[in-house]
């Protein structure tokens, strides 16, 4: 009777698993900046003193005051949450004050933000004077399912980690201040280096399909007055 009772409890155990795994709860992922966070002005008013090199302290210090939450994310967050999702977000921002930005996001939010518990920092790495994304290893650690960015980099990182990318749409102004790593470069003029031009960013968007075969999230948004 004993074996009979250890076989009923492997089989179980081996039927739980799938379960399990089709649970249906999503672990998402966003980045913060021009995802999240309308932040270009407050890499704008960076003082002099602090440019070089950039001082992110000061940047995730000033985003109360200066960056915007970018309400169809906010309201994209929300839905995830609400419906018992777990949301991470991960940056290229180092973490120096990571603590206020934290801050920050929860008010905005409205759901607590800890860090190194749903908001990581993951800084880029430079290789041969090139600088390439670290994103994926956070992705792979979180096991996310679906990451929503705005850059090439956010679209890379996801492959690389076996997640589902989805670009969201820059704000224009944004794509003014910080055209590369947008589609190549739509600001640069078509090159081997950067193939497309701002006429091609309306046909990724009508047919919701970026150049890594990223998902690409339309919103709508008004941006700054």
């Amino acid at each position: 009777m004993q074996r009979i009772r250890s076989v009923v409890q492997i089989l179980m155990m081996m039927f739980m698993i799938p379960l399990l795994s089709r649970s249906g709860i999503l672990n998402v992922g966003f980045d913060i900046d021009d995802t999240v966070l309308f932040s270009r002005d407050v890499f704008l008013n960076v003082p002099e003193d602090k440019r070089d090199p950039l001082d992110y302290g000061w940047i995730n210090e000033h985003d109360d005051g200066l960056s915007l939450f970018i309400d169809p994310t906010v309201e994209l967050i929300d839905y995830f949450v609400s419906n018992g999702h777990n949301v991470f977000f991960i940056t290229a921002r180092p973490g120096t004050n990571g603590q206020t930005l934290a801050s920050f996001l929860t008010k905005g939010l409205r759901f607590p933000v800890k860090v190194n518990k749903n908001l990581f920092f993951s800084p880029s790495e430079s290789i041969d004077e090139i600088r390439y994304t670290t994103k994926q290893r956070m992705m792979k650690r979180l096991k996310l399912d679906l990451f929503y960015g705005d850059g090439d980099k956010d679209m890379i990182a996801a492959l690389k980690a076996g997640v589902h990318p989805v670009r969201v749409v820059r704000h224009d102004r944004s794509i003014v201040e910080y055209g590369p790593n947008y589609f190549g470069n739509t600001l640069d003029g078509k090159t081997k280096k950067n193939p497309y031009g701002r006429d091609d960013l309306d046909i990724f968007y009508s047919r919701g399909v970026g150049m890594f075969g990223e998902s690409i999230y339309p919103i709508i948004w008004e941006g700054p007055k």
